[in-house]
């Protein structure tokens, strides 16, 4: 199984099939404070809760491939949600050093990050 962001597909498994967390939990066979763990990225679900909320999202007709995570992007956010106001300053003067083709290959990149390629 590919890296899934798993936060993302439990609020998406939420929200999508109108279930309450104990719904899910339910149907993962795990307590509800373990959805709430996942849903706020405190932890991830185990092997078996993983399949199930695969099978489930599967059976539900979502793509997972858009819950796909990229290590790179996993490691940049992690950092900016540390660091975010002093991290964002930074980041725009360095974007302000940039020349035009630096930026260009920046927002390109940013771009098909965005679109998930």
């Amino acid at each position: 199984m590919k890296n899934i962001d798993w936060h993302l597909l439990t609020r998406e498994l939420l929200e999508g099939m109108f279930l309450s967390q104990q719904e899910l939990a339910d149907r993962c066979n795990v307590s509800q404070q373990s959805i709430s763990n996942w849903k706020n990225r405190t932890r991830n679900p185990g092997i078996y809760a993983k399949k199930e909320l695969v099978d489930l999202a599967k059976k539900e007709g979502i793509d997972l491939k858009k819950y796909e995570t990229d290590p790179a992007r996993e490691v940049i956010s992690r950092y900016l949600e540390m660091n975010k106001g002093r991290e964002l300053v930074r980041l725009f003067d360095l974007y302000a050093k940039m020349s035009r083709s630096q930026r260009m290959k920046l927002l390109k990149y940013a771009n098909s990050l965005a679109k998930g390629k």
